[in-house]
């Protein structure tokens, strides 16, 4: 079952909850004291309200009509893309010690494990950024059959290109507009 609620009210409406001390939106105080009167047990820091709000690690504003990451969390989001999305550098020395060639590259390459976690953290921001999910075509492949959390799994350059391009649009999205028109005739 599903314990979580959510509704709206008009800002200034709000009403005394005795349990808690404190003024809470009408409406929520409504539900509350039927709650008590059913038994039906709540706790106190589950009753938010305002704007914005944070549901499950994401800013929700409720008056602009908007979903959004919140700024640090968007910044280290930006950040492992970069990381996922930098290009191979020139390699120094080979393991033999020979020097390699000019156009040789030392390839980006990340643990199974960071790339399960960079997949976890991805579809995460999907609930902010739907429409960047087109960056991970190229990268699930890259995981098939792969058990080991600590082996190399080596990124390629779709992989690279397709990050590049989720970072540029995060960078450029200010969230999610749940409703851009907000008065009507």
């Amino acid at each position: 079952y599903v314990d979580d609620l959510s509704g709206c009210d008009l800002a200034g409406n709000i009403t005394f909850y005795p349990p808690y001390d404190k003024y809470l939106p009408h409406h929520q105080v409504m539900l509350l004291n039927l709650w008590d009167s059913l038994g039906i047990p709540h706790k106190e820091k589950k009753q938010v309200f305002g704007s914005p709000l944070m549901v499950i690690g994401i800013s929700v504003n409720p008056n602009a009509m908007t979903l959004m990451l919140p700024s640090e969390a968007r910044e280290r989001l930006l950040e492992e893309l970069s990381a996922w999305s930098t290009e191979p550098r020139k390699s120094e020395n080979l393991d033999d010690g020979s020097t390699p060639s000019k156009n040789s590259k030392k390839p980006v390459h990340f643990k199974l494990r960071h790339w399960q976690k960079m997949s976890g953290w991805s579809n995460y921001s999907f609930n902010v950024y739907p429409l960047l999910k087109a960056c991970l075509n190229n990268f699930y492949p890259k995981l098939a059959g792969k058990l080991k959390p600590d082996q190399c799994i080596y990124t390629n350059m779709s992989i690279r290109a397709d990050f590049h391009w989720a970072k540029a649009h995060i960078e450029a999205s200010n969230g999610v507009h749940v409703l851009k028109l907000r008065a009507w005739d």
